[in-house]
């Protein structure tokens, strides 16, 4: 504004001069002022002199020739003087205008105009910073005139010391940093605060006289050219607290603080900042950090911005309310930021705790205590034994563990007991007071007899018969390892019939139901629960029985009655005091998560009692609860389950339950592999050779490992469903072996059954037969009647079959088709002999010798390969019934409709394929897998059923489990009588003779060699290569083929020869022997077996093809054309071997 006052008469002046020149050019007299106040002036008055000449310097107003009109400020003056004139007390501050016009009597004429201000206000400065109080180490000021100051060289700072600023404090100013922003008007300067300085204040202020403006006006120094600079780099603090409930807690010997109320007055929030800060109350809202509900302002900044007041609005009326605030975002006005404070964790309820109680016992039980678990919402003070009502029995025990107590009642004999507890007994932390519980009813019974006797007998059962059958696996197996060349035994004489793993495996499902739903009936899961041996599954050794039904699931902690109670407020911190409580519990029965927790309570206010006043500054207060602290100790959630309360507290692993399938499944499983392998090495040092058969390895470890499918995999989904890093692990690598036998399986199906690398499926069909619409209905259901064997691959060992048949054997396969025409004898196939090295090789004996083996299409390889895969899908059902028993924390009905809908796809297949060789395992399997869905399908009805329905159903399911086993246990006590019948054969068909060789197998290992001759004749000298008998699982028959394909199949097949048959009756392939001694042979042979083959002793291949078709077919029915036949080695006499090595090289290897 200065300049501006200073330009402005300038303006004037130029525009009267030009106006003169002007008034000149028309004019020949000229105005001169000859002395005039300057432009500016500090002056009131004014003195104008002036001269009027002509053109040529003459004066035009000489002797009064001109008229003068003088105007100041637009004022005709009355008196204008001709050369001089003055003006006193003129107005100042302000512009004014002085107008001379001359007329001269020629009528000449002239004017000027002269403007100037007086100005009579001295210059000022303001100097003014960012920041009056500040951390920084430099600040810059600003110096701004009030006009533009000219004079005496204007502002001036050469150095800290030739200044025209002036400091007092512990500041100086650094000169060189002077910034001209606008000539004699704005300044910059920095001034370097002292870092020595933590705290103090810089007076800055403008020296006198600095400078003076255009109109000669002394600088003066204002108000404004003083700044007072506060230096504060002390941590910016905030007391952030509020007005609520506090309690000190010694837990576990620590003090601790909790906050906890339920009154929404005491949701107020505090900050009191230790100097007042910049951000608005928007900006202080957005610092704050909630997890629920939201604040409002009910008291803005106040005491120079140093305190604020906000409330919690919107809060759930049971939170765990966590209040953080962000420090960094508020900021001091010294510009530090506030220091960051802890946030506030408390509880706000205001609900009333509730109370569940639940039981491990059933509705129905059979323990004499009962275990109740009494089940708080949040942890409670003050609850007692005398606060439960129970009827019909008594309490015997009680322990705490925060909000969850064991309460063990003895019930009475056959009497209905019932606990409950009233409302309004005990208070929360909060004070509010509980609700009442449930009623729980549980009857005391003793286990059904009708139980105990079904898993008794099916126990004793599964156990004589796997006796048995083992019994006779030994005994065959030492039979065959000890007979003679001579004598030719080979007692390979299992039957497709039998299943025992298939039988084991079923019952193994029935026990896995019992995960299936949480109210099966009583009758049928006390029966499974006796049958968890079959998993195995059972208690683990070491621990212990206890009084509670979940001794892992609840910890306990006794109490020391030393109680100091009192109720406080926490205030501000230097300012509020407060009640001290003191709770103290010892921890000598603390278990692994050592949580403790107050008891007692005021029961007449829920309240601490006993309180002493103390002041927060002397008395030490321990760290206050976390969230998470808050949720452990006060805060658990709705009423909970039974089963959930488990779940909760125990925080589920699966670790547990996986020590008791495994421990027990590595017993047995350790337990039978000794058991194998001594056996192994007992024959092998008695007899002097390996064994096959059921024995043999890996047939016995496969078929452990295919019964020990659902015990790995729910072991597996119990690890898995804990979740736990460790558990995930175990639970892959569990998975990995059902996984890996079942790929493996199909892989081996692929290679050596589909491709036909190692064996092929040969089946007879009739052509000449019709039969009635009633029979093929029968058939349909029950499946048709077949003649067929494996055969393996020449070139391949002998105990091929012995290792893997139980992968395949009693299933059928892609088949090669043999038909026959029953009318015509001729083309039955038989089993003949050719060449001399004592192999044989299947083919039709008829005119047409091409007709022999037929080839199927693609769709029956498919679907014979689709029956070969039959053990894939019980492998997979094996499996996934385990997984779903284990996989899931509360028993739901999905998991019903799983195993169901799993059991049914089976079933399916079982129907659709009949991959079965026997009929009679068709039938048992389609009654067990029919079975299962019926106990699944009850399983899902049972959901929501009343106690009648519940045990009708429940006997049902026992009824379906009976006939599942009973018909399981029939077909595999018929096929070990069968086996017994085939080993007295073929000298009579008995019983007692069929014993006495399963006798004499069992001892044979235990006598000297020398008496082996006494017991069977011939058998001094064992051979090497013998198949022993495989009674666990089903075997077809199976011979040798040639590599060349699968009509070229070569094997060599004798009827089973008893033990105790006289003399060698064996078909003698060399030269020597005559083609009629050895017809008569096998035909005094098959006459004690009862065939009734006729021989023609005029045409010796009709003799053998006689004798191998009763061989092949055992009997006239179809059911029996499958009965197993011995393969033997021929024994060769040294001349044979000498005269004849192809024979050497085509026996069968070991």
């Amino acid at each position: 504004m200065g300049l501006f006052k200073f330009l402005k008469p300038s303006v004037f002046l130029v525009l009267m001069v030009v106006g003169a020149l002007i008034s000149s050019a028309e004019s020949t007299i000229l105005v001169h002022f000859d002395r005039a106040p300057p432009a500016r002036s500090r002056f009131s008055t004014a003195v104008f002199q002036y001269s009027i000449k002509r053109q040529d310097a003459s004066d035009a107003c000489k002797n009064n020739e001109c008229s003068l009109l003088c105007e100041l400020d637009g004022q005709i003056l009355r008196h204008c003087p001709t050369d001089i004139i003055v003006f006193k007390n003129l107005r100042v501050n302000s512009e004014h205008e002085f107008l001379l016009n001359v007329t001269t009597r020629s009528g000449e004429r002239n004017s000027s105009t002269y403007l100037w201000f007086i100005d009579t206000i001295p210059p000022t400065a303001t100097i003014s910073s960012r920041q009056n109080y500040t951390n920084a180490e430099k600040i810059t000021i600003d110096i701004k005139f009030s006009e533009a100051c000219t004079g005496q060289g204007g502002f001036k700072c050469m150095n800290s010391s030739n200044c025209d600023v002036i400091l007092d404090g512990p500041a100086y100013v650094h000169a060189s940093s002077l910034q001209i922003i606008k000539p004699y008007i704005i300044y910059s300067l920095d001034i370097v605060l002292s870092s020595k300085s933590t705290y103090g204040r810089v007076v800055i202020r403008m020296a006198d006289n600095v400078c003076t403006d255009i109109a000669g006006n002394n600088f003066t120094r204002t108000n404004g050219s003083t700044v007072i600079i506060h230096i504060d780099r002390r941590p910016v603090l905030v007391d952030f607290w509020m007005s609520l409930p506090a309690y000190e807690l010694q837990i576990n010997g620590v003090p601790r603080t909790v906050l906890a109320t339920k009154n929404t007055k005491d949701l107020e929030i505090f900050l009191d900042f230790s100097i007042p800060i910049i951000n608005s109350t928007e900006q202080i809202l957005y610092a704050f950090h909630l997890n629920s509900g939201n604040l409002i302002a009910i008291q803005s900044r106040s005491h120079i911005n140093r305190r604020f007041v906000c409330k919690l609005k919107n809060v759930q009326k049971a939170e765990i309310i966590t209040v953080e605030l962000q420090a960094s975002l508020l900021i001091g006005i010294s510009g530090t930021p506030v220091s960051p404070v802890p946030s506030i964790a408390f509880l706000y309820d205001s609900t009333r705790p509730g109370v569940g109680l639940s039981t491990s016992s059933p509705s129905i039980t059979k323990a004499p205590n009962i275990n109740v678990i009494v089940e708080f919402t949040k942890p409670v003070f003050g609850f007692e034994a005398s606060m439960v009502d129970v009827n019909g029995g008594r309490l015997t025990r009680q322990q705490i563990s925060r909000a969850l107590y064991s309460l063990n009642v003895q019930a009475s004999t056959q009497n209905v007991v019932s606990i409950s507890i009233p409302a309004e007994k005990v208070n929360d932390i909060s004070g509010n007071l509980n609700l009442a519980s449930n009623k729980i009813e549980v009857k005391h019974y003793s286990i059904p007899a009708i139980s105990t006797a079904l898993h008794s007998f099916v126990t004793a059962g599964v156990l004589a018969t796997s006796l048995a059958a083992a019994i006779l696996s030994l005994s065959s197996a030492n039979l065959g390892a000890t007979s003679t060349s001579s004598s030719g035994f080979s007692f390979v004489a299992s039957d497709p019939s039998m299943n025992l793993h298939g039988m084991v495996g079923h019952l193994q499902v029935f026990v896995l139901s019992d995960w299936l739903t949480a109210n099966q009936p009583i009758e049928y899961s006390e029966t499974t629960k006796g049958l968890r041996w079959l998993i195995p599954r059972q208690k683990l050794p070491w621990r212990k029985d206890s009084a509670s039904l979940w001794p892992n699931h609840v910890y306990f902690a006794k109490e020391n009655p030393l109680k100091q109670f009192g109720h406080l407020s926490i205030g501000f911190a230097y300012r509020r005091s407060y009640h001290q409580v003191g709770l103290y519990l010892t921890n000598s029965s603390y278990t692994q998560h050592q949580l403790f927790f107050p008891s007692a309570i005021d029961p007449k206010f829920g309240w601490p009692y006993g309180h002493r006043n103390m002041s927060m500054k002397n008395t030490p207060y321990g760290l206050p609860l976390n969230s998470s602290e808050y949720f452990t100790y006060f805060l658990r959630g709705e009423p909970l389950s039974a089963g959930s309360v488990v779940k909760k507290m125990e925080n589920y692993n699966g670790w547990l339950d996986l020590g008791m399938n495994l421990f027990w499944l590595a017993v047995g499983g350790f337990s039978l592999l000794s058991i194998h392998a001594l056996t192994l090495l007992f024959l092998r040092w008695r007899i002097g050779t390996s064994v096959h058969g059921i024995l043999s390895v890996p047939r016995f470890e496969l078929f452990l490992l295919i019964l020990m499918l659902p015990c790995i995999s729910q072991s597996a989904a119990f690890v898995l469903r804990g979740a736990t890093p460790g558990g995930i692990i175990i639970g892959a690598i569990l998975l990995s072996i059902p996984a890996a036998l079942i790929l493996s399986v199909c892989l081996f199906l692929m290679i050596a059954i589909f491709l036909g690398s190692f064996a092929q499926y040969k089946e007879i069909r009739h052509v000449s037969i019709k039969e009635p619409w009633y029979t093929k209905l029968w058939f349909f259901f029950t499946g048709k009647p077949v003649n067929g064997k494996w055969f393996y691959k020449e070139g391949l060992p002998s105990s091929f079959f012995a290792f893997f048949g139980i992968l395949f054997q009693n299933r059928k396969g892609p088949p090669l088709f043999v038909y026959v025409d029953e009318n015509d004898p001729n083309t039955i196939p038989n089993w003949t002999e050719s060449e001399q090295g004592g192999i044989g090789r299947m083919r039709a004996v008829s005119s047409d010798d091409s007709n022999e083996e037929t080839r199927i299409p693609p769709s029956r390889r498919i679907l014979g390969c689709a029956r070969s895969s039959y053990i894939v899908l019980d492998l997979l059902r094996r499996t996934n019934l385990g997984i779903i028993s284990g996989a899931y924390s509360s028993n739901h009905p999905s998991q019903s409709l799983f195993a169901l809908t799993i059991t049914l796809i089976q079933l399916t297949c079982l129907f659709t394929l009949k991959p079965y060789i026997r009929r009679g395992v068709h039938v048992v399997e389609s009654i067990s897998l029919l079975c299962e869905v019926g106990i699944f399908s009850l399983c899902i009805r049972l959901n929501g059923s009343n106690p009648t329905e519940a045990k009708t159903l429940g006997f049902l399911m026992l009824a379906l489990l009976f006939l599942t086993f009973v018909a399981q246990i029939t077909n595999e006590w018929y096929a070990m009588i069968k086996f017994i019948l085939r080993l007295s054969q073929p000298q009579k068909n008995s019983f007692k003779v069929g014993l006495k060789c399963v006798a004499k197998g069992l001892v044979l290992p235990f006598l000297p060699r020398k008496h082996w001759s006494r017991v069977m004749p011939g058998s001094s000298q064992p051979i090497t290569g013998l198949v022993s008998v495989l009674p666990l699982s089903p075997e077809t028959e199976y011979g040798r083929r040639e590599a060349r394909g699968p009509s070229a199949m070569t094997a060599t097949v004798v009827p089973v020869l008893s033990p105790g048959s006289p003399g060698p009756k064996v078909i003698d392939m060399s030269s020597s022997t005559p083609v009629d001694a050895t017809i008569s042979r096998q035909r005094e042979a098959e006459g004690k077996r009862g065939k009734g083959v006729k021989l023609d002793t005029k045409c010796e291949m009709k003799k053998l093809r006689e004798l191998a078709k009763a061989s092949f077919s055992g009997d006239s029915t179809g059911e029996e054309a499958s009965t197993s036949y011995a393969y033997r080695l021929q024994s060769t006499s040294p001349e044979t071997s000498s005269a004849n090595p192809q024979a050497s090289t085509s026996k069968f290897r070991h």
